[in-house]
């Protein structure tokens, strides 16, 4: 398993979830699509969200602060 988005980086399994996609099957088939399909994927800072798994950037931000004050 991935554990990961593979355009953002968020863990899928970590929170926040709000709106994102978790499961790993789904967003695997839409990166692979759109590879497949030579469809340029932007990163989360270009288009506010991530394409393949639609996390914010507040979402991967509060997900680093979370490890941080584990740490």
């Amino acid at each position: 398993m991935i554990g990961r988005c593979p355009n953002c980086g968020i863990k899928l399994k970590e929170p926040p979830f709000s709106e994102r996609e978790t499961s790993e099957v789904l967003i695997t088939l839409k990166y692979r699509e759109m590879v497949e399909n030579n469809i340029k994927i932007f990163s989360i800072e270009e288009k506010g969200y991530c394409e393949i798994c639609n996390a914010q950037p507040d979402e991967l931000e509060a997900q680093i602060l979370n490890v941080k004050d584990k740490l």
